[in-house]
């Protein structure tokens, strides 16, 4: 069995081009897809892009009659890790695995 050819310069020129062109349409399609994260009581919503930039927070009134400041600021927390972790698992699905972070 005789190996296969080499690619020619031109067609791994080609390959490149196709790859980054494919990168680019996952990376614009990421940057309009949204995903969300909600705490564990589901008290804070956040909405990200699939880039995992930051686009809104909703707190649900009921937390400001609790009057608990720590329990508020970890329902954040949990829903901005939530969110990190669904934007990179769609990244995943699109572009391979990826490292989010929120801004």
């Amino acid at each position: 069995m005789s190996p296969s050819p080499r690619p020619t310069r031109e067609e791994m020129v080609e390959a490149g081009r196709a790859f980054a062109q494919q990168l680019h349409r996952a990376q614009a399609s990421l940057d309009r897809a949204l995903v969300t994260g909600r705490s564990a009581d589901g008290t804070v919503v956040v909405l990200a892009t699939g880039l995992g930039q930051l686009r809104a927070v909703q707190v649900n009134p009921v937390v400001f009659d609790r009057r608990d400041v720590a329990a508020l600021q970890d329902a954040i927390a949990q829903s901005i890790r939530a969110a990190a972790a669904n934007a990179a698992a769609l990244a995943g699905q699109k572009m391979g695995p990826a490292e989010i972070n929120l801004y």
